[in-house]
Parts: structure tokens; sequence; C-alpha cells
């Protein structure tokens, strides 16, 4: 098998047709043959879909030859639904992307020559430009330039999920062990050889993307938790401040009672650094919680996915 690409499906299973009948045109051409199975296969993961979505997808796996359905014994999230295709990919070459086709099939060609030049082990799509509502792409930036801050781990803008990899980054990437899976974070963090190419964005075919504000937050929020102690370091630097600040407050009552001065109660000012160090005190204990929550999933060594049925 030279070629996989793998596909999470949460909902959308809609579009999966369209999707198999547009990178059979595309690879079709690429290999110069008519029946591709012999060349590559489509793995798609219901993640378990709240809708019909794996009847959909049994109905196209009749049809494409090429296509496999694999399915989640229940919704474990996108990243977990990505990780198990990768572990049951077998082509040479493998390539993640979405089922909306907003990152074309037809740019496909251009990531898996540029891997297969032997150069890079990472091929990722970078946007010419982005052709989503305004709103997605706020979120986007935000979310990036959150993650940038307090990971130091960065990377171009307007980058695609579209990427190919070969099968040494792919075997690398299947032996990592942790439970919350952030491919953007990892990709990084692996290192090899990496290698940007300009894709054009389109608009989604059909529905709405899942990924509103709130889950690319929660996105972000676990790439920090699981790449960088920085948060610990904030706070502890915004706790010595206050404490300095205090030191200062205290050295200038004393100096000023020395000096004989009368000094003002300020109970305003008191009641409120008193209230702005409790506020920094119990978000500290919920940072610190947020990382012990995580260190609790990985001590429980749970599966990452559990499959019910592979078609």
């Amino acid at each position: 098998m030279q070629f996989s690409i793998v596909i999470p499906i949460y909902g959308d299973g809609y579009l999966a047709r369209n999707c198999c009948e547009e990178l059979q045109h595309v690879f079709q051409a690429y290999f110069e043959k008519t029946d591709i199975s012999a060349d590559m296969e489509l793995i798609f993961i219901n993640d378990g879909s709240p809708n019909n979505s794996l009847e959909i997808l049994k109905e196209v796996r009749n049809d494409f030859n090429f296509v496999k359905v694999v399915d989640l014994s229940r919704n474990f999230g996108q990243h977990a639904a990505i990780a198990c295709g990768f572990q049951l990919a077998s082509g040479k070459y493998v390539m993640r992307m979405n089922v909306d086709c907003q990152d074309p099939p037809s740019e496909a060609p251009k990531l898996l020559d540029a891997v297969r030049t032997g150069q890079y082990d990472l091929v990722i799509g970078q946007y010419r430009k982005r052709n989503s509502p305004l709103m997605d792409r706020i979120t986007s930036k935000l979310y990036f330039w959150i993650f940038e801050l307090f990971t130091g781990l960065r990377s171009p803008p307007h980058t695609s999920p579209m990427r190919v990899m070969n099968r040494t980054f792919v075997d690398v990437y299947n032996s990592l062990t942790e439970k919350a899976r952030f491919p953007q974070g990892l990709d990084q963090w692996l290192g090899f050889r990496h290698h940007y190419v300009e894709i054009i964005h389109r608009e989604r075919a059909d529905g709405k993307s899942s990924y509103n504000f709130r889950k690319r937050l929660r996105l972000a929020l676990t790439g920090i938790l699981y790449f960088s102690d920085r948060p610990l370091k904030f706070i502890a630097g915004i706790g010595l401040a206050f404490a300095l600040i205090g030191a200062l407050l205290g050295t200038f009552v004393v100096v000023q009672k020395l000096l004989g001065a009368t000094v003002m109660p300020g109970y305003t000012s008191l009641a409120a650094i008193g209230l702005i160090g409790f506020g920094v005190q119990v978000g500290s204990t919920g940072v610190l919680g947020l990382y012990l929550g995580r260190v609790f999933t990985e001590v429980q060594n749970r599966p990452l996915y559990i499959v019910r049925e592979i078609l």
C-alpha cells in the first residue's frame, strides 16, 4: 500500500460520498489507473456520531472499494480518532484531512509529491488565503496566539489540517503513550524534517463546522497543559510580585511611623489588595488542579480509544 488517508467523522458522514468521489477522481489520475484500491486506502473513523453517519459510511464503503470504516465504541474526540487511524494505516505515506474538503483533495498530490522526494518527513499544507467566516478566522488566530504564548512552540500562520507524513514519522507518532493528543504540538515536538506547501482553501461543502470557540479554547488549554509549564511559572511570578508589593508597603508604613508621620488606615485599599490576593490564590489553585487532573488521566492508563467494529 502506497498511500493511506485518515478522516475522522463526527456527525458529518453526509459529506463522505462527495469526499470519496473527489478523492477517487484525483488519485485515478495520479496513479494513472481506474482501480486504485491496491495503491491507496481511505480510512473513515466514526467517532461515536450521534446521527446516522455510520449507516451512510457503510453505504459509501459498498460503493468505493478503497474505503475502510472504523466504528469507535463512543465519542473519544477528533484527535483520538486520528490516532486510531494512524495505528490502522498501512500505507508508506499517510495523510490526514477533514471530510468537509475545505482543503481540496486536488491539492493532496502536491503534498504527496513533496514527501516522496525523501527530503521531508512531514509536509503540511499552508493556506494562500483562508476562506472561513470572520469569527472562525478571529478565534483561530486567538487560539494560535494563546498556544504560542504559553508553550513557545511556533508554526507558520494559516497551516492546514491536511498533512502528509512518511512511515518513519507515523511509527514514531504511534509509539507515543499520552492520552490527550494535540497533533499541532506533537508535530512540532517530534521534530524531523518539516516542509510547508501552499494550498488553496475553499468554503465548506455543506453544513457547519463543529469546532466552535468553546472547543477551540478547550483545545488550546489541552495543548498548553500538555506541552508547557509556563502557566505555573506565570503564577509563581504573580505571587512573587504580590509578595514584593506587600513588602514594599510594609516597609513604607514602618518608615512613616519611625518618622512620626500619621498613617491613614486605608481600609478600601487593604480590602482591594486582599481581594486581589484571594483571587490570585484561587486561580493558582485552579491551574494546579488542571495539571493534577491531567496527571490523573494519564496514570489511569485507559485506552486512548476503543474500536467496536472495522469494515
